[in-house]
């Protein structure tokens, strides 16, 4: 599922849901029990019976990990599932609890009419006389 924040005159911005981070938080601590299990991610893609590119996909967090991936790599590496979701959550807590919100203010610049003041343009060079140029009809 995909967020957007929307405000007028802001730039839209794509936020990333509540899913979408625990997934990737997911996807880090597999990768983390993978490595600590002394396995790459080819080998336990081969040992899982997965596509190396899928399980790269899942611990990067580009794409949702399927609950049989879990299971099967925490199987091979000897790691309870509910371990691995645990210190999945705790990872994702301490990721927004030191992650500082950054919010840059934009000014208005002062060549800009401000909102629902409307001035009628000519465009530059246009033969056209300003009641017949349709260049000011945007909003």
């Amino acid at each position: 599922m995909t967020a957007y924040c929307i405000h007028r005159g802001a730039i839209v911005t794509r936020v990333k849901t509540s899913a979408e981070l625990f997934n990737a938080a997911v996807g880090r601590q597999l990768r983390a029990e993978i490595a600590a299990a002394g396995s790459s991610i080819a080998a336990m893609a081969r040992d899982a019976g997965v596509a190396r590119s899928a399980l790269d996909n899942y611990v990067t967090g580009k794409r949702a990990i399927p609950v049989p991936v879990v299971y099967t790599v925490c199987a091979i590496i000897n790691v309870a599932p509910h371990l691995v979701l645990a210190r999945a959550e705790e990872r994702l807590s301490a990721d927004i609890a030191s992650a500082p919100a950054t919010i840059t203010p934009l000014h208005r610049r002062p060549d800009v009419a401000p909102l629902g003041q409307d001035v009628p343009e000519v465009a530059f060079g246009s033969p056209l006389p300003h009641d017949r140029d349709t260049d000011d009809l945007y909003s």
